[in-house]
Formats: C-alpha cells, sequence, structure tokens
C-alpha cells in the first residue's frame, strides 16, 4: 500500500538541531532520506504525495528506558502493602513478571511497540523481566519488534531474586542475544541489571567476568533510597560507584534514574559520561523524589512502562522541574540533538534529518496555529502537541501508523489476542 519513494510535506519541519521549515517536506527513498526543503520543490509528479496539512514534521522519537512487559498491568493492584519503594516492587512488579508466560510476553511486547509507534516513537530500549522464562525471552521480544516493525534495543533484568542458576541463565540470555544482533540495523542487545540492592558481589564480579567488555549495561540505579542505603552500607559512595567498582562502567552504559547518588557517583558520571535516563512520570507514581537535573548532564528520557508517549513523558518532565525555568536548550538535546547520536552508538545507520540518514520521521497530529519558529518548537511541544498522538509514524522509510491505524496490522484481531494473554496474566497474578 506505501511504496518506497514518496513525499511527506506541507508541514512544518523542524529537527530541533537548526533544520527548521515552516512549509518544508521530506522526500523518502529506499528507507533514506532523500532530500529536504520547500514543499513546493521536493514535492514531484508520479511521486506519491503525504500532504500533512499543515503538522509538525520532526525526527522519529526514542524512549531510552521502557518495560514493554507491563502492558497490560493498567487495572493491576498490588497484592499486599506499597508503602515504601521495596514494597511496591515485591507486591506489584515482581509477582507480575513472575506471572508471564511466551503468549503473555509476545503480546504485551507486539501491542506495546505499536502503542509506542502511535506516539511517534521509532526506536525504544526496553528493559525485559519475566523471572520464569528467562532463556529465549529476548528473542520472543524481538520477534515481537519485528513484527512491529519498531527499532528496539532488548536487555534482559539480571538480579540475585531466584537465586544462582536463573541468574546464570539470565547472563548467559542478555550476552547471546547481544553477540546474535550486532550488526542488525533494528534489533540490538545491552546487558540488563536490577538495582544494587538485588545483585551481591558475587553476582556482579560473575557479570564483570561473563560478559564483553565492549558490551553496555542498562541498569536500574539509585531509583529509591534504600538503594543508595545499600551502597553506602556495602561501603560505596553510592549505586554507581558501586558498580564501577566491578568494571562496569563506561561512556556508553545506561544507568536508570539516578535520584539518590552520592558525591562520588556524580564525579564518576561527570568523567566517564555514562548515559543517564531520566522517567519523571514514574518517580512521582513511585514517590521516590526528583533527581537533581543539573547535576546530570546531557540525561535523556524514558517512560519506565509508564507510558508509550514520549511527548508526555516530557510534559511531565517539565512540569515537575523547574517549569517556566527550565532551560530549553537542554530539553532540546534531550528530545533531538543527542538521541540521534546514541541511537547510532547502538545500531548502524545514521539517524536525524538529513540526506543520507533513515528516514524514521514522526508527523505530530497537532496543526501549529499561533506562530511558531525554531526557538518556540519545545513550546509547541509541551503545550500544543501535549499528548504527543502521531498523525503518521515511519521507521527506515515504512509507514507503520498514518491517519489512526496500522496499515500493515489487523489491530482488531490482535486486540483480541491480546486480551486473551491480558486476562490470562491477571488470572497468573491473582493465584500467585
Amino acid at each position: 500500500m506505501y511504496g518506497t519513494d514518496y513525499v511527506v510535506g506541507r508541514g512544518v519541519v523542524a529537527d530541533g538541531s537548526g533544520m527548521f521549515l515552516e512549509n518544508g517536506a521530506i522526500r523518502v527513498c529506499e528507507g533514506k532520506i532523500r532530500e529536504i526543503g520547500p514543499w513546493e520543490s521536493v514535492k514531484k509528479d508520479g511521486i506519491p504525495f503525504y500532504d500533512v496539512e499543515g503538522r509538525l514534521i520532526i525526527p522519529g522519537l526514542v524512549n531510552f528506558h521502557q518495560h514493554l512487559y507491563s502492558f497490560f498491568a493498567p487495572g493491576f493492584s498490588p497484592d499486599g502493602p506499597a508503602d515504601t519503594f521495596p514494597e511496591i516492587l515485591e507486591n506489584l512488579w515482581w509477582k507480575l513478571d513472575s506471572s508471564i508466560d511466551e503468549d503473555i510476553l509476545y503480546y504485551s511486547s507486539l501491542l506495546g511497540a505499536l502503542d509506542s509507534l502511535s506516539y511517534g516513537v521509532t526506536a525504544v530500549f526496553d528493559h525485559h523481566a519475566s523471572m520464569n522464562l528467562d532463556r529465549g525471552s529476548l528473542a520472543l521480544e524481538a520477534e515481537a519488534m519485528v513484527h512491529a516493525g519498531i527499532r528496539a534495543i532488548l536487555c534482559l533484568e539480571t538480579s540475585d531474586r531466584r537465586g544462582q542458576k536463573a541468574m546464570m541463565r539470565q547472563v548467559e540470555e542478555n550476552v547471546s542475544f547481544w553477540e546474535q544482533h550486532r550488526d542488525n540495523p533494528f534489533l540490538a542487545g545491552m546487558f540488563g541489571l536490577h538495582a544494587n540492592i538485588t545483585l551481591s558481589a558475587e553476582t556482579l564480579s560473575f557479570i564483570s567476568r561473563s560478559k564483553p567488555k565492549e558490551m553496555p549495561i542498562h541498569a536500574h540505579c539509585g531509583e529509591a533510597i534504600v538503594d543508595l542505603d545499600f551502597c553506602r552500607a556495602e561501603g560505596f559512595s553510592g549505586p554507581v560507584d558501586r558498580f564501577r567498582s566491578f568494571g562496569l562502567i563506561d561512556g556508553d552504559s545506561f544507568l536508570i534514574h539516578c535520584v539518590h547518588l552520592g558525591e562520588e557517583d556524580y564525579r564518576i558520571l561527570k568523567e566517564t559520561g555514562a548515559v543517564v535516563v531520566l522517567n519523571p512520570e514514574s518517580n512521582a507514581n513511585n514517590r521516590v523524589g526528583l533527581p537533581e537535573r543539573e547535576r546530570l548532564p546531557g540525561h535523556l528520557l524514558g517512560t519506565d512502562g509508564m507510558t508509550g508517549d514520549i511527548i508526555s513523558a516530557l510534559r511531565s518532565y517539565y512540569l515537575l522541574g523547574e517549569g517556566n525555568k527550565e532551560p530549553f536548550p537542554r530539553m532540546e538535546n534531550m528530545m533531538f540533538r543527542r538521541p540521534a547520536k546514541i541511537l547510532s552508538r547502538h545500531l548502524p545507520g545514521v539517524f536525524g534529518f538529513h540526506p543520507g540518514a533513515a528516514a524514521d520521521i514522526a508527523v505530530l497530529d497537532y496543526v501549529p496555529l499561533s506562530p511558531i519558529h525554531e526557538s518556540n518548537l519545545l513550546g509547541h511541544l509541551l503545550f500544543g502537541a501535549k499528548g504527543g498522538r502521531a498523525f503518521l509514524t515511519a521507521v527506515n522509510g515504512r509507514i507503520l501508523w498514518i491517519k489512526g491505524e496500522f496499515p500493515e496490522h489487523s489491530i482488531q484481531a490482535l486486540r483480541r489476542e491480546a486480551q486473551r494473554a491480558a486476562r490470562k496474566l491477571a488470572n497468573r497474578f491473582q493465584s500467585r
């Protein structure tokens, strides 16, 4: 239905990095961006033209920390106290992830990926957990990602909470998946770690010996005060310092949350340039506090399983931070400039709005009515686009979402299967 050579345009083309055309267009050819310019000159006879009628055309969005396994979680309640962060983990999330089987994993991942595409997200860094389904879990999730068409960087949570044999299987799963997808432009791996509080010194030492040195970690880090207290009791400044002591921190490490850190942690982050990913909506939901953003340079944005809508997360980031004192250049870097650079470290290819780059495009379902220019682009995202639903989403030139539909999927049939899997998850959750 949608060819490999087309033009999308008559909208505001902006990338937050110097590209701004109020009446622009992008020509896509064989998965790459061939031309960007005024829509009248880019539009060609004989080439399909998708008229976006003034909407905002931006590079495909990236969610740097997601939990697609939790897509069926709405309506679930903790089975016990939830007054502290450990209680939330034990009585909700750990009970849920131990209830997942192959069917549940596949459909929660697939529907979660499609949901992300509907918000203009073209790449997702997913941190998976299924404690009774570790071996083969990443391959199954990858199958769902391929079916959806989204780019995905996957890892499996490793921890001690199911014992040594399970931990060793989780290590093997992470390493084997990463090795199998090192040259894949759509799929890649990282090494998934839960927080320090669930990882013994013996386990971290084993991981350090077992994983390839160049394989980066994707770890929960300093989300709650208990994580910082645990690391201090072990003789470290904080969670970053403890991970670093086992040789696990470098410039490609993903450290998620970083709400509660010690002084040495901040120094290590500055020294190594490790990637910090903030999740404002999740932190607010779990009442764990706010990170010291000014001490976390170059941080990125994730949703931590709360939503597939990264524009909504940006709005929450703004409102839960300094509000109208929040520096727009930092948010532009977080949403546009740095994501393209980080993504290219994990997937072969070039990303962003310039000829020759991968045609990962998000057309937000928002028509600016008040004047729009490069300096107020963030204001339109925050207060105009709001919910962030997309009008069109393309990954590598494939139009995967347009005008409220997934052209390659029967969403009604998928929803029936997903509802069946979600009910099974609810029954398994209640019986544990």
